[in-house]
């Protein structure tokens, strides 16, 4: 989970069509957000992820569900209402179900920053505070088979490619050639862009790369050779904001 900025409302939910929608719900129940003027802009400002687990939501086996933070069920009025929208996935959706956000509170990406609230030990989520661990539990952050797998995927993915970097570095350090440096440059920045708000999983991505003492000391290396680039400094830089505490 990564904090998130939500955009400002969509013109097509002027406060006329919030009532309209609203009124609508509550005489015929009917999904009034399930619409392209309210899904479109409400993906884009997670990066086309789920606010909560992080997965892709934009193939064909994750679709994007409209998750109402405060329970339509219990709240009425909010259906359509723009700061009670997230975007999720269908299984962090129906996992949180009518879940009371008042009174036990869990972390709303879009305002809380989840780094005050989470840290990470070996792919899995803890809770920092009393809202991590309620957010843990009732969005099932560490399902086995769904996530913590998934994000050790990665994680072995990434360390495999740590491995082929090294290699490239002393492929260069022994040619000290344009090709050879910027096939160095190339996977690292392929790293790099695994760690960045628009990956999936990326708070767990870079909290396992940037702390990793390979890495680290790949970026000395490549530094003391004069090969790190303002462009991977800069990706750096955005991984780093991602960066969850570890145990």
């Amino acid at each position: 989970m990564i904090k998130l900025i939500r955009a400002s409302r969509p013109a097509f939910l002027s406060d006329s069509k919030v009532l309209e929608l609203t009124g609508v719900y509550k005489e015929e129940s009917l999904s009034v957000w399930n619409k392209e003027q309210i899904k479109t802009p409400l993906l884009a400002s997670s990066d086309g992820k789920c606010a909560y687990c992080e997965c892709l939501l934009t193939s064909e086996s994750n679709y994007m569900e409209v998750e109402h933070f405060e329970d339509k069920k219990h709240n009425p009025d909010k259906v359509v209402e723009w700061e009670n929208l997230l975007p999720s996935c269908k299984k962090c959706n129906g996992t949180k179900s009518t879940h009371d956000v008042i009174k036990e509170p869990i972390v709303n990406p879009y305002i809380d920053d989840p780094k005050e609230h989470l840290y990470m030990r070996s792919y899995r989520f803890r809770g920092k505070t009393i809202k991590g661990n309620n957010t843990i539990e009732v969005t099932d952050l560490n399902h086995s088979k769904r996530l913590v797998l998934s994000r050790f995927e990665i994680g072995e993915k990434i360390d495999d490619l740590l491995d082929t970097s090294w290699d490239r570095y002393i492929v260069f350090t022994e040619k000290k050639d344009t090709r050879s440096r910027n096939r160095l440059i190339s996977i690292v920045e392929g790293l790099l862009e695994e760690c960045q708000p628009k990956a999936g999983y990326a708070a767990s991505t870079a909290t396992n790369l940037l702390n990793d003492s390979k890495f680290i000391d790949l970026v000395l290396a490549m530094k003391g050779q004069n090969i790190w680039t303002k462009e991977l400094n800069e990706l750096m830089n955005v991984s780093s904001t991602l960066v969850l505490d570890c145990a």
